[in-house]
C-alpha cells in the first residue's frame, strides 16, 4: 500500500487524506517543523500596506486589532494568506496570479502600481528576504514584524524517518519544511519520492538527491494534486 507523509503545514490537508484514502493510500500528517509564535500583537502602528510573507504571520494577529482596518491594500503571497485574511477579519488580501512566492507577490505589486506608502512586512524568523529586499530597492518606508519561528518536532522526525525507511512520498511544501529530513543522516533518501510546490524563488529538494522529485504548481486543487501522487512510480 502506497505511503504518503506530509511534512508541511496545509489548511486543506483534511480534504488531501479524504482524497487519498479514496485511492487506498496511506496518510501521515507529520510536520517537522512547528510554528512558534512570538508577538501576538504585532500590528502596532497604523499603515497603508501590509504584506503577509506566509499564512502563519497572520494566524495569531487578534481579531480586535484595530490597525489592520486602517490598511488600505493587504497583500499576501498565496491563496492560504487570503484565505487566514477572510476568516479572521473579513477583509480582501491580495496575492499572485498564479506564481505563489515572494517573486510572484512582487511581480503582483508592481503590476498593480500602487503607492505602498508605509509599509508592514509580516513574517517568520529565518524566512527569506527576497520582499524586504525589494523594499530596501524601492526606499519604501516600511517595518519588519517577524511574529513566529519554526522549532524542530524531533518526535514527528523520527515517526517520519521510520515510517519512510522502506520508502514513500514525501509532501513538503517549502524547504524549511523538508531540510530536517533531508539533512538527517538517518534518512534513506534514494527510497524518497518528494512532491514539492513549484517556487521560482526556492529550490525545495535537489532531485539528484532522491528517488524522483514532482513539482506542482497548486497545492489547493485536491483532485490535480491526488491525481499527480497516483502517478508517482513506486
Amino acid at each position: 500500500m502506497l505511503d504518503v507523509i506530509l511534512v508541511s503545514n496545509y489548511s486543506m490537508k483534511d480534504e488531501l487524506k479524504e482524497s487519498l484514502q479514496e485511492n487506498d493510500v496511506n496518510f501521515y500528517d507529520l510536520m517537522i517543523q512547528d510554528i512558534q509564535h512570538i508577538e501576538r500583537y504585532p500590528i502596532d502602528d497604523e499603515y497603508k500596506t501590509i504584506i503577509i510573507q506566509s499564512a502563519n504571520a497572520i494566524k495569531k494577529i487578534d481579531s480586535s486589532n484595530n490597525h489592520i482596518y486602517n490598511a488600505e491594500k493587504i497583500y499576501g503571497i498565496g491563496p492560504n494568506c487570503r484565505a487566514w485574511v477572510s476568516k479572521k477579519f473579513s477583509l480582501d488580501c491580495t496575492i499572485p496570479d498564479n506564481d505563489y512566492s515572494s517573486i510572484g507577490l512582487i511581480e503582483k505589486i508592481e503590476k498593480e502600481n500602487n503607492a505602498l506608502g508605509k509599509t508592514l512586512l509580516l513574517k517568520g524568523i529565518g524566512g527569506k528576504n527576497i520582499i524586504k529586499e525589494y523594499l530596501d530597492d524601492r526606499k519604501i518606508n516600511y517595518s519588519v514584524s517577524d511574529v513566529y519561528e519554526r522549532v524542530l518536532n524531533r518526535e514527528n522526525l523520527d515517526k517520519v524517518i521510520e515510517a519512510s525507511k522502506n520508502g514513500a512520498i514525501i509532501i513538503g511544501f517549502s524547504k524549511s519544511s523538508v531540510e530536517p529530513l533531508l539533512d538527517d543522516t538517518r534518512t534513506s533518501l534514494k527510497e524518497l519520492h518528494f512532491m514539492v510546490l513549484d517556487k521560482s524563488d526556492e529550490n525545495i529538494v535537489n532531485e539528484n538527491q532522491v528517488k524522483s522529485l514532482t513539482k506542482i504548481n497548486d497545492i489547493y486543487d485536491i483532485e490535480a494534486l491526488t491525481n499527480a501522487l497516483m502517478k508517482i512510480n513506486v
